[in-house]
Parts: structure tokens; C-alpha cells; sequence
């Protein structure tokens, strides 16, 4: 298809920002053909209101008047058939335009063109590609802001200024290199994904005055990224992201697993006021046989040495425990009154004889009974105890990540970095770190661990460790 004959300049008005939630309420297509041009829009028939739609809404008859998507679809895939779909912000009208046409059963894959990053690529001297602002740095004649076929004219305007200002051979380089790669957000700065390592890594998306949005792990970080925008990923978290993201930023590791810790270890930074309000101590239940109840939930604070207390899951409130607690209660038909869980008294103790609930399990009679079948319970939930002597080192290429006590110290790749993290205050315990540490333990080979529990600083303040540390 050549880009430049056959094009369907489009632009939607929506009732928000989730194709999957919101609704197109109003369509404006641009067609050309060569010296052709013609122009189509119409509104939507939508039940939901949003600020966007307010003055389609205030016009007479409104959207209530207006046809469905199913009306129009047909005549619509009909008009943008091989066309090359262009629109500003191209990943927000495509995802709308595909969530339509899905609903109605109509399939939609169309080559698509984003007129910000072609702008941006064509005008780098340029400080802001949104339409308000190339309207004053071309000189576009805008009839009004905000309606769909008006602002597809726009993008109509700006594509004859390109194209008078460049040579035919410039464009059409620029509109191929953008169709071979993803679209990229229009308020993200193109070199940083230049910058991007073709490695494993940990990265974090950031928004406004550098806010962390999203943290995560790759095992190829350019790769991962770029996927991340392609425009047939347009899911709402990525649209979202795609609308907020300024600015990423990574850690390049030598293999997936330093990717997983590093990534964990971020996202506790990042998001570190949200989790102390979430309640950032990890819970667990305890079991002590001698008390009523005799399951409680108290915090997983030792990280369950050799020695502690036997704890039994793992949960992010004291809430969560508990419902759990009743959950399991009911669906083992333990004994309620022992476990002193919410509602036994108006319930009464679905594990005890009727004329014996409460004070038979509170008391001598089959109370060592209940309380073999409550620990039965619990077992499967037990939280395995740390396996180590101490602190140990998990070998990957020629990094060596420290973690103690299901908790990730950091990564050395000398002597004097492992030194240093092993004198540094851990971290608290962190569920995501915990099942991962526990998974990848319990799957490696003797060779790839190391023992530090034995480290220890020799008199001329020079790091002892064992020789074989990066073997």
C-alpha cells in the first residue's frame, strides 16, 4: 500500500478513558484519494455522559438521537478499508475504534500512523506535537477544538504542511520507520528508548514530577518496552501509562532472576508510602495450642528463623487474615469457639456436637481432638523456616544477589560491594520477594549458593569471603 494515495485521517470523541469501560460518542473521518478528499461524521448513541461529550450533548436531539456503533460499523470498516489509519495519538482513537468493532463482531487491524510521532520526527526542534500547539507553529486553521471531524481536519491540515515543507522521500522514510515500530507516547522522550539495553533489567515507568507508575522486570528491557506501546496491546492500563508516562527508568542485571529481585526491591521503594498505608508488616497466623484461640495473627517479624514460632500463610492485613481464618474454619468444619473466629456464638461450632458447643471445646472434653484437626489444617499453609545457617549468595553469571531470611540485601560483583551488603539494614519482609526467593531455592543446584553465614572482616579491614564466589 502506498502511504500517500489511500488515507483515513480520524478522530474520536469518547465518554472517558477506557475502551473497555467508555464508549465512542462521536466519529470524524478524513478520506483521501490522491487529489480526492471527502469528509464523514456522525455521533454515537451512547447511555454514558463524560466531560468530553459535554457540548455534543448540548446540542439539539444530542446523542440520544444519534444511531448506535452496530448502525454505523459496517459503513464505517467499510470507508477506513485499505485506507492507512492516521490520528493524533493514534494508540487512544485505535483502541477505541478495535473495542467498537469487537462488540459488534466486525474484526479491525489496520495500518496505523500516529501524526504525533510522525510530527515529532519531522519537527525535533519543536518543544510540544500536541494539536493545540502545532496549530500555532503551522499556522492551522481550526473552526472549533474538541469535535471529531474538526480536529480530523486538523491532522488533514498538518499532513499538506508536512508534505510542502519535506520532500517526498523524507516522508516517506519517516512514515516507514514508524510503521515498522511501536507507537511511542507522545509526552515520552524517543532517545531514552534508544538507551534502552538489550538486556535483563529491572525498569519504572514515571509520570508527572517523576511519580512512579509502574515498576517491573524483562528479560530483554528495549525489547519489553517497545512491546509495551505496540499499538495492538492498547490495553486500559497500557493506554493509561501510554497518556501519564515522561520519563523510564531501569536497571540493566545479568540474568532474569536479578531482574525479578531488583524489580521487587524498586517497587518497594516506589511505592513505599502506599504500602505503610496498606499495612506493611506482613501477618501470618501462629498456632499455640495452649491459648483460646488458639490460632492468633501477629506479625511474620522473624522471618521465620530456625527456632521461631511455627506461622501458617501469609497476608497483607489483619482483615485479610481473619476472613481467611473463617473461610477455613467453615469450609474444614474446625472448631469455632476455639479458633474464636468472628460470628461463632450466633452460628454455633460447626465441628462440635450442638449440646457441646462452646464449652466442650473450651473445656477438657474432645479439645485435643479439635486440635489435632485444626493443625492438620494449617500445615499445608506453613511458612517453610529460612533453610540457611545465614545470609547466603545466589550466583548468576558474575553477579551475586544476597539475600537473608527471604530478604534480598542487594547484588555484589566484588569483594567489597558483599561486604558492604551484608552490613547494610535489610529491608522488611516482602510477600512478592518471599515466594520468589522460595521458588528459586528450592530449584537450584548446591553449586549456584553460596554460604556467607561464616563471613566476617578480617583485622586489615580487607573482606574475607570464600574463594569460590563467582566459580
Amino acid at each position: 500500500m502506498d502511504p500517500f494515495t489511500h488515507l483515513a485521517i480520524v478522530d474520536v470523541e469518547t465518554t472517558g478513558f477506557s475502551p473497555a469501560e467508555n464508549r465512542i460518542a462521536e466519529i470524524g473521518v478524513v478520506t483521501v484519494d490522491g487529489d480526492r478528499v471527502g469528509r464523514w461524521t456522525t455521533l454515537i448513541k451512547t447511555s454514558q455522559r463524560g466531560q468530553s461529550v459535554s457540548s455534543i450533548v448540548s446540542e439539539p436531539g444530542g446523542l440520544d438521537d444519534a444511531p448506535s456503533f452496530s448502525d454505523i460499523a459496517s459503513d464505517l470498516a467499510q470507508r477506513l478499508s485499505g485506507r492507512l489509519l492516521i490520528a493524533h495519538n493514534a494508540r487512544f482513537d485505535h483502541a477505541f475504534l478495535r473495542a467498537e468493532f469487537e462488540r459488534v463482531g466486525v474484526s479491525f487491524s489496520p495500518e496505523v500512523l500516529c501524526s504525533v510521532m510522525l510530527s515529532r520526527k519531522l519537527y525535533p526542534y519543536l518543544t510540544h506535537h500536541d494539536l493545540d500547539s502545532l496549530i500555532e507553529s503551522h499556522g492551522l486553521r481550526a473552526e472549533t477544538r474538541h469535535r471529531a471531524l474538526p480536529d480530523a481536519d486538523l491532522v488533514w491540515q498538518l499532513w499538506q504542511v508536512i508534505h510542502r515543507q519535506h520532500s517526498e522521500d523524507a516522508v516517506r522514510d519517516a512514515i516507514e520507520s514508524l510503521l515498522a515500530g511501536p507507537v511511542l507516547p507522545a509526552t515520552l522522550d524517543p532517545s531514552l528508548i534508544e538507551r534502552l539495553p538489550e538486556a535483563p533489567g529491572a525498569y519504572v515507568f514515571h509520570g508527572e514530577s517523576n511519580k512512579p507508575l509502574l515498576v517491573g522486570a524483562a528479560g530483554n528491557l528495549k525489547l519489553h518496552v517497545l512491546n509495551y506501546f505496540r499499538v495492538d496491546r492498547a490495553t486500559d492500563k497500557a493506554l493509561e501509562y501510554a497518556h501519564r508516562v515522561t520519563n523510564i527508568t531501569w536497571r540493566a542485571t545479568r540474568g532474569m532472576l536479578g531482574a525479578q529481585l531488583h524489580a521487587a526491591a524498586l517497587d518497594d521503594v516506589a511505592f513505599a508510602t502506599a504500602k505503610r498505608k496498606l499495612n506493611a508488616v506482613a501477618l501470618t497466623w501462629q498456632f499455640s495450642p495452649d491459648a483460646v484461640p488458639c490460632v492468633d495473627v501477629a506479625p511474620l517479624a522473624d522471618c521465620r528463623v530456625p527456632g521461631s514460632t511455627e506461622s501458617f500463610g501469609i497476608f497483607q492485613s489483619e482483615r485479610r487474615a481473619r476472613n481467611a481464618l473463617v473461610r477455613l474454619a467453615t469450609k474444614q468444619r474446625l472448631c469455632h469457639c476455639l479458633l474464636a473466629v468472628s460470628g461463632f456464638a450466633k452460628a454455633g461450632c460447626l465441628a462440635c456436637p450442638i449440646d457441646q458447643q462452646g464449652s466442650a471445646c473450651i473445656g477438657k472434653i474432645g479439645r485435643k481432638k479439635q486440635l489435632v484437626r485444626i493443625f492438620a489444617a494449617l500445615k499445608p499453609l506453613a511458612v517453610p523456616v529460612w533453610p540457611h545457617h545465614g545470609p547466603v549468595g545466589i550466583r548468576e553469571r558474575s553477579d551475586v544477589h544476597v539475600v537473608d531470611r527471604w530478604r534480598f540485601l542487594g547484588t555484589a560483583q566484588s569483594e567489597s560491594e558483599l561486604y558492604g551488603l551484608l552490613e547494610s539494614q535489610p529491608r522488611g519482609f516482602d510477600r512478592r520477594l518471599y515466594f520468589l526467593l522460595n521458588r528459586t531455592l528450592s530449584r537450584l543446584p548446591p553449586s549456584k549458593i553460596v554460604d556467607l553465614s561464616q563471613y566476617e572482616r578480617s583485622p586489615d579491614c580487607s573482606a574475607s569471603v570464600p574463594t569460590d564466589l563467582h566459580t
